[in-house]
């Protein structure tokens, strides 16, 4: 049995103030974007999972993450909880590591996220576009 517990990663290009996000394929809500992440795994640290994940998924490896908040989505007959993080100091170049999951990654103006996001991942960009509140709830 899965946890329904995850990390979303906001990856961020702060010379052009823009956000990493990969058109998903083969999972739920395939044709939405979302960000990088993905489950936590038992006994690994948040800071393992943001690691792993990014690296599985993207090829970047994480120099400095810094955690953001919580969001609870309620995904069809479940709640998933993403803890949320930014990651604005990496190493390497971006690649499509999981073709059969993402249709590839792209970078997006943080003002011109697409309105085909997924809900979660939307609400973790408004954490950090608005911190005033570290937790958001769709329910």
């Amino acid at each position: 049995m899965h946890e329904h517990i995850g990390v979303a990663i906001i990856v961020l290009d702060k010379t052009k103030r823009k956000i990493l996000l990969g058109k998903r394929k083969n999972a739920y809500k395939a044709g939405l974007y979302g960000l990088p992440g993905g489950r936590i795994e038992l006994k690994e640290s948040f800071e393992q999972t943001v690691r792993r994940e990014l690296k599985e998924e993207t090829n970047l490896n994480a120099q400095q993450i810094t955690y953001l908040g919580v969001v609870r989505e309620l995904q069809i007959t479940y709640n998933f909880i993403h803890f949320v993080f930014l990651c604005e100091s990496y190493t390497g170049e971006v690649v499509n590591q999981e073709p059969e999951k993402c249709e590839g990654w792209k970078l997006f103006k943080v003002d011109k996220i697409p309105e085909k996001t997924l809900p979660g991942h939307l609400s973790a960009i408004d954490l950090f576009k608005n911190p005033t509140n570290s937790f958001r709830e769709l329910v």
